[in-house]
């Protein structure tokens, strides 16, 4: 198999709902012209003649795989502690208004280290 690259990827997986979806994926409209049968050239897939073998236990379980890996990230976003308070302090404000970029990692805070 291709270990986590290209079409097995999580982020690739989710692209087809179904195993024949997955299939027809890998299938040209040259192979349809030639085969003249999408059953008959879906079979050729399957058993690798024609693009990437993937068995259908493999691809469910790699599409279940990648469906929890997703509910996991989602389910990982922490409420931020700023939510809900009211701030009075001009400083406290400040610090509520970089809290989301600083705990996305889209801003970062270095130290000043003096000479």
């Amino acid at each position: 198999m291709e270990g986590g690259k290209g079409v097995f990827s999580g982020e690739k997986m989710d692209e087809f709902r179904t195993y024949e979806d997955f299939l027809d994926s890998q299938i040209k409209p040259v192979d349809l012209f030639y085969l003249e049968d999408q059953e008959l050239a879906r079979q050729l897939v399957e058993l690798g003649h024609k693009g990437s073998s993937l068995e259908r236990e493999e691809f469910e379980t790699r599409k279940a795989a990648a469906e929890a890996s997703r509910l996991a990230s989602g389910s990982q976003q922490k409420k931020l502690a700023s939510t809900g308070k009211e701030l009075k302090d001009n400083f406290l404000r400040a610090l509520a208004e970089r809290e989301e970029a600083n705990r996305s990692g889209e801003m970062t805070v270095t130290p000043v280290l003096d000479a």
